[in-house]
């Protein structure tokens, strides 16, 4: 799968759960760019950081949630990699989306680089409720 085919799963699924229509002012810049645009960057598959991304615009413009506080997340080397992705790891680790793996023998990581697979994707949109009735 790759973001644009993510972002509109989970709109899909929301307005399938609400029964309404996202409005672009609803669904925000961001997660617009992405289901509207032609370009080739959100046709490749979806790693991590990306969906963390889309996830975390998900959660801010649709379901109305407000960032929670990182707790131990600052703790990954990894999270810092992308610092425009950051605050998304953060914020999808948390809310248990995404789960560390391990690294080495004595560290773990959130492996934001890491192409997400089916079986993830999935099991990530069952943790979601979209029931905003």
């Amino acid at each position: 799968m790759n973001s644009q085919e993510f972002a509109q799963k989970l709109i899909s699924l929301y307005q399938k759960e609400n029964d309404r229509e996202l409005t672009y002012e609803a669904l925000g810049p961001y997660l617009c760019e992405i289901i509207e645009s032609d370009a080739g960057a959100y046709k490749m598959p979806l790693r991590k950081n990306t969906m963390a991304r889309i996830l975390h615009e998900f959660y801010k413009n649709i379901l109305q949630m407000e960032d929670l506080d990182w707790q131990d997340a600052g703790k990954f080397p990894d999270i810092y990699d992308c610092k425009v992705c950051a605050n998304s790891l953060a914020q999808c680790y948390v809310r248990g989306l995404i789960t560390p793996r391990k690294h080495s023998e004595n560290s773990w990581i959130l492996g934001a680089d890491d192409l997400v697979s089916d079986i993830e994707i999935k099991e990530i949109l069952k943790k979601i409720n979209y029931d905003q009735n």
